[in-house]
This record gives C-alpha cells, structure tokens and sequence, in this order.
C-alpha cells in the first residue's frame, strides 16, 4: 500500500502529511476499517498474482495457463501463433522467453504471501479496546480477519507448489524487508503440511456462512477452506510418491470425510441447467471459493483467457480468426455419440464393384430393406480414404444407410459452452459476460466474470475420484451418471462391470466436460495419472523426475542466492 502511494503521489505532498493508507503501526492498524482494507488489499494482491499476464500484450491469463494450457493442442485447447511463443507449452516446453519471464516468475505470489503474513502479525497484536467500538465481538472480528488471511496463504502456496513443487516457505512478517532472511525452496511435503496446519487453524475462525450477500463466494469462509483440503488431500495423496500409482490411503481418507462434511454442512446446491452459465459469471448458490472480477467495480479483464477464444461474432472489434479455439479431437472424446447419416461409396457384389453412394461418417453399416428392416453389414465393410468398401453378395431391394459419429447436440454444456463462428474449430464461449468500458462505441471490451476457484460440481465429482481409489466403484459410476443424467448427455451410462481403469478415464471424461477451462484439468491429469491419456509430451520417466512442474525464471536467482533451479529443468535454461 505504502508502494502505490509513493507512485501515486508527489515527494512534497508524502513529506508535508499523513499518509491516509499508511503501514506504519502508529498510523495504521488502529480500526475495523483498517483490517478491512488490508484484507482487501490481500485478495487483490491474489486476483493480480493469478491474471496479470506480465508487460506482454498477450491473453496469458496465468491461473488458466497453469491449470488447463499444458495439455496440448489436441487435448482441450489449441493456440495460434502469435509471435510470443505462448503456445510452446503445449509440447512440454516451458522455456521460450515470454513463458518463463511470466509463468515462471512466483514474485507476485509471494507478494501475496507477504501481506497474508503481515495481516496475521498486525491483527493478532491490535489492542481490543481500538476495535470494540467498531465491532460487537471483537474476537469473533479479529477471526474473521485472519482466518481470511490464513485461507489466502494457504491457498496461494497451493498454487504454487501445484505449479512449481518445493518453494520457499515464508510464515513471518519482517519488519526489515532488506535484512529478511534468503531462504532456499523447501521440500513440497513441508509446503503441503504448512497448507494443512493453515487451513485447520483458519477452519476454526471461520464460519459456514456470510454475513452479507455481497461476501457471498468472493470472501472465504469454512467452505472455502474445507474445498482447498479436499484439492489438497488428492493432491497430496497422488503425488508424495512419482514413482508409484497407488495414492496414499490416509489422504484419500482424510480427502473423502472432508468431501462429505462440506457437502452435507456447506449449504451449497448446483445451478439449475436452465440457467446454465450463471456460475461462471459469479457468487452462485454452487461457488464455494471466486476472485471477484466484476466490471461493475472496474475490476473486470481485458486480457482474459476467454476474450482469447472469441471473434467478431461475440465481441466488436475482434476479427474472424481466435488466439485460441477447440479442437476437433476434444469434441471427438468428449463429446462424441452416434448419429445416422447416409452417403455413398464402393460396394462388391455380383462379382463387380458399383459405387454406392456411401461415405464414410463412422463405423457401423447397415443396409435397409423397403419395410425398414436393417442388416448390420459392418463385418463387411472397411473404411479407407474416407470411403466406405463393403463386400455384400444380395443388395437387391436394398439401401444403404451408415451408422457415424456427431457431436452430442443436447449436451447442456455442449450447447452452452462452445459455437461456431471462427476459422477454425470451435469458440469456448463459457466466458461470454462482455462489457465494453466505451459502451457507445462498442470498444474497450472487459470480461467481467469471476474467477471460478472452486464450486459444488468440482467437489462432487471429486468424491467419484475417491470412490475409485477406494475401489468403491458403484459410487464412482452413480456420481458419473448422476453428470450425464443431469446435463441430459447422450453418452453411454457407465457400469461396475466396465472395471476401474476405464472408469477412470470416463471420470477423467466427465471432468473434462464439466471443468473444462476452469484451471485445474491440467492438475486433474497428473493427480489421476490420466496425463497418460492425454498429454503425449509428458512420458512415465518425466514424470518421475517431476517434469510437470515449472521452471522458474533465472532472474530470481540474482535476488536469492539460496534458490535452485526445478529439478528436471536443471541445465535445460
């Protein structure tokens, strides 16, 4: 706060008064208002360590590059050139200059962790009788004050050890910025056992509830901490051992009673399909946790991920190309049921070949008399250059039909999420909210949805996740269908019978259409081992060596002679 002041205001004026905001303890920390304000300071520092994108023009909105962009351009999304080097990640490669001076730079996470920390130090230490004539409890107040501040570091060092495994551990407030200690990363267990002791201890200061519907999803309450130990127990369950697939028992455990008291205590329920899109604009009756991104308090984005995804169809001014758009092959295995088409091709009969007028459009083949009795002929049939060989002797009175594949039309997030309208693949359009800051004109356009961190549909699904690891795989599958029933999917019902591995890729499936561009399928792929399926680059020996994680940049070197590269990027930069 001291920092923007002294940018925004004249040496002379700072030398002849008060500073209004000031940090120093005999100014500040004096009032409720003042803890108010610092712990808004310590989400904006958090809304601005997770999206700004750095000095570069650029979509990079970093809580989405980290959590959804490294699964490659086939997986979920693919990125256009545009002379920056962004789309290097998907192969696996995090070390093209603008990826590594932004993604691989934690400075403004630890900004956050700094003023969490300062927050702690400073409330605990206020005298009670300055705030008992602004509050009723005062202890109840200074709670709510720190628990915030506790949920905001334990979720941030959640981010970062996600993202880059062992990092520094800072818990203290020092008052000597200069002669704070450089302390070198610690090991990723003590980072997540940190995490854990946080979040029990914010869990006892705050409540279920909000005290007003305007804190509603945008403040953390238990809720909000109960949903960060669920990511955490997978997280941790899956990947304390790289070298093994089998989770740690006591953390799914741990995970699976922390799932359930959140779902039954919360008080959260999902958003009605009719009105589907509502929770990612935000506070929802299903978001547990969001960073508030609002245009309606200028706190919009202009370089949101989803801008990235749309053209001149949605926003005015843009053109018919996107940064990003949607591959075909998402759609295909996510998306993909069965349709009829007919079409044409080669069919051997009678000693000759005769074309059909077949084409190729899937896999099953059917041949149809004039009452509409079918013959299944797929035995009989071989598709090759997008034509359709069938070899059948007796087609007299008969026309042929051919069984394919389409995208599932009456999906609620099919048709919710994705449009056509670019040169190429589809638009996301989850990210739609527009406001433009010159509405006259339609320029200056603004995303103004909040930053979805973690809502029911997520903790939901995360229980079929346990259930798998539990071997418990008549929960899994109800949780899956109960996704598909809901969202009114055409897509197989899976069952007990089809085993756990491929009940895990369909729940992996199910994840992908629900979380898709929310910042965690990424996580999603290393914590159930599923990047097998879906991130080619990342091989079974990377992964041992925790190639996954991020570099960081070489710049953060000079200001701490105590840092290490990340292990595998050693000798790489």
């Amino acid at each position: 706060m001291l920092g923007i002041l002294t940018t925004n205001t004249g040496c002379k004026k700072i030398l002849e008064q008060t500073p209004r905001n000031s940090t120093y303890a005999e100014v500040y920390w004096q009032s409720a208002r003042d803890c108010n304000s610092a712990i808004a300071g310590n989400y904006s520092l958090l809304r601005k360590a997770l999206t700004d994108p750095g000095s570069f023009d650029n979509n990079a909105f970093k809580y989405y590059m980290y959590g959804d962009a490294e699964t490659t351009a086939s997986s979920y999304f693919t990125m256009n050139y545009n002379g920056d080097g962004l789309e290097g990640i998907q192969g696996g490669d995090f070390t093209f200059q603008y990826n590594i001076e932004t993604l691989g730079d934690w400075t403004n996470f630890y900004k956050v962790i700094a003023m969490s920390n300062l927050v702690l130090k400073k409330v605990a230490a206020i005298d009670d009788k300055k705030l008992a004539n602004d509050v009723e409890d005062v202890q109840q107040f200074k709670n709510k004050i720190m628990g915030q501040a506790l949920f905001i570091r334990a979720f941030t060092y959640f981010e970062l050890t996600k993202v880059y495994g062992d990092v520094p551990l800072v818990t203290e407030s020092y008052e000597d910025v200069i002669h704070a200690p450089q302390l070198p990363r610690a090991d990723r267990m003590e980072v997540m056992k940190q995490i854990e002791e946080d979040c029990h201890q914010a869990m006892n200061m705050l409540g279920w509830g909000y005290e007003t519907n305007g804190e509603r999803a945008v403040t953390a309450n238990r809720g909000s901490v109960y949903a960060l130990l669920a990511h955490l127990y997978l997280w941790r369950a899956t990947t304390t051992n790289l070298a093994s697939d089998v989770p740690v028992a006591a953390d799914v455990n741990s995970a699976d009673t922390t799932l359930k008291t959140l779902i039954a205590r919360g008080g959260y329920t999902l958003q009605d399909t009719t009105n589907y899109g509502a929770q990612f604009i935000g506070q929802s009756t299903e978001s547990i946790f969001e960073i508030a991104m609002s245009e309606a308090n200028l706190e919009g984005a202009s370089r949101h991920i989803g801008l990235a995804f749309l053209t001149d169809k949605y926003v005015e001014g843009f053109g018919k190309t996107p940064r990003f758009w949607v591959p075909d092959s998402y759609i295909n295995t996510h998306y993909k049921v069965a349709v009829e088409a007919r079409g044409e091709g080669w069919v051997y009969y009678n000693n000759n070949w005769e074309w059909m007028n077949l084409i190729v459009f899937g896999s099953k083949y059917y041949i149809e008399d004039d009452a509409g009795q079918r013959e299944d002929v797929t035995d009989l049939s071989d598709a090759q250059d997008g034509f359709a060989y069938v070899y059948y002797a007796d087609i007299d009175d008969y026309k042929f039909e051919l069984i394919g594949y389409g995208a599932d039309a009456k999906d609620v997030r099919y048709r919710n999420n994705f449009d056509a309208g670019g040169t190429q693949g589809l638009m996301c359009v989850k990210y739609r909210n527009v406001t433009y800051r010159n509405p006259s004109r339609k320029t200056d356009p603004y995303m103004s949805n909040n930053l979805v961190m973690f809502r029911l549909s997520d903790m939901m699904l995360l229980q079929a996740e346990v259930a798998l690891y539990k071997n418990n795989l008549n929960d899994a599958v109800n949780i899956i269908n109960f996704f598909r029933d809901r969202n009114n999917s055409a897509s197989d019902r899976v069952k007990v019978s089809d085993g756990k591995d491929a009940l895990m890729y369909q729940y992996m499936i199910e994840r992908g259409r629900e979380m898709y561009l929310e910042g965690q399928l990424y996580f999603d792929l290393v914590r159930t081992r599923m990047c097998r399926e879906f991130i080619p680059w990342l091989s079974d020996s990377r992964f041992k060596l925790g190639g996954f994680f991020w570099p960081i940049v070489p710049t953060l070197f000079q200001d701490n002679g105590n840092l290490t590269q990340t292990l595998y990027w050693r000798g790489k930069l």
